[in-house]
């Protein structure tokens, strides 16, 4: 109530400054929610197979895996078992569990420190509140991405495909299943997208193929999975008399079918591709529309200050003088830079989705044998 009039138009423009940016916040927010959803249809994340990776990794380590329990209000939380002593891991995994306690004080000793600090109980989705008594285990954190590398790894040790799997179903004709996993990379070998990829076809006694096995049409293959999905539930495996009659033909089968199975791949492959090239480009688009934005901001206030220079060099103080030219100089710095990363920023992000090479390797094979006749 006591500024007078410049001031209180300077006041003005500023709360009315305030109030636009508050709105372009609230647009911002929005589309970060949209592009949330679409992150999560793209990578189509599922805490249940992700826990159950986790265990399997552990159990590869020669571990147990993950134990269920309880909190006081019934939330289910999961502890992980003591790695020391175990024959497949190393003294470095002790640093990795460290990540699962409380953070380390400055001047607490390490010995001290992991002797008071026990390892926190873990989940695999938001919990809803910020708490230090559990541990959100999600794809970034480093326990997660180790175990995660150990069991990919793990997975891949072998040249040649050294896996079988024979499970019963709910069918009357014996199918087979070859699994590839098919891996695109960008440069630099940055892995952008892996994925398995299967071939079914109707398994046929060698002596009565008259050439190689068939890969199914789509829909075939689909009821197939969905079979191995449903057989998988509730597996019952085939007699031993059926082992040793499959597995004398797996050879063969993983002959006839690899060359179906590189076709397909090749048909994911290019979907892949062109659905990460449209990724490039949406996300350049977004960024230079988002650096487009902050720009004609920055120019905004710049424009507003250069044209009351003058009134604000009679009026404001040494203090706030100095203050407005370090704005004034640092809102000129920013344009420049909003120029260089108009100019190389969106072609980066293009160039990072760019498909360089690609890999298809079979890695399983499935049989899935009738429970009837």
């Amino acid at each position: 109530a006591d500024l007078d009039q410049e001031r209180k138009r300077v006041a003005a423009e500023e709360l009315e400054a305030a109030r636009e940016r508050q709105e372009d916040l609230k647009e911002q927010i929005e589309r970060c929610r949209g592009l949330l959803d679409r992150s999560r249809n793209w990578v189509d994340f599922e805490p249940e197979p992700f826990r159950e990776a986790m265990s399997c990794s552990l159990e590869l380590l020669g571990a147990e895996p993950l134990q269920e329990e309880r909190t006081k209000d019934g939330a289910p939380v999961w502890t992980f078992p003591a790695l020391t002593g175990q024959t497949q891991a190393d003294a470095s995994w002790t640093s990795t569990l460290d990540t699962l306690r409380v953070p380390r004080r400055s001047n607490q000793k390490l010995a001290e420190w992991r002797r008071e600090a026990p390892i926190r109980p873990v989940v695999f989705e938001d919990a809803g509140v910020l708490t230090d008594e559990t541990v959100h285990l999600h794809l970034e954190q480093r326990m997660a991405q180790r175990l995660l590398a150990r069991f990919r790894a793990q997975g891949f040790v072998h040249h040649d495909l050294s896996r079988a799997c024979l499970v019963q179903a709910a069918d009357s004709i014996p199918r087979v299943i070859l699994l590839g996993r098919l891996c695109l990379y960008g440069r630099r070998a940055e892995r952008l997208h892996e994925i398995l990829t299967p071939v079914a076809a109707r398994w046929i006694e060698p002596s009565r193929r008259t050439g190689p096995l068939r890969a199914y049409a789509d829909d075939a293959e689909a009821r197939t999975l969905e079979r191995l999905e449903s057989a998988l539930q509730d597996a019952h495996a085939p007699s031993e008399t059926i082992h040793r009659r499959l597995l004398e033909t797996a050879s063969q089968d993983i002959e006839d079918l690899l060359p179906q199975l590189e076709k397909r791949a090749e048909l994911v492959a290019r979907s892949a591709a062109d659905a990460l090239r449209d990724r490039g480009e949406s996300e350049a688009r977004q960024l230079r529309m988002t650096l487009d934005r902050q720009r004609q901001r920055v120019e905004a206030e710049l424009g507003k200050h250069e044209a009351a220079e003058v009134q604000l060099t009679l009026e404001f103080n040494d203090e706030e003088k100095r203050q407005r030219q370090a704005d004034v100089a640092a809102w000129r710095r920013r344009l420049t830079q909003f120029d260089r990363d108009l100019e190389t920023e969106p072609s980066r992000i293009r160039e990072f989705y760019e498909v360089r090479a690609r890999r298809v390797e079979p890695v399983g094979l499935v049989y899935l044998w009738p429970d009837t006749g």
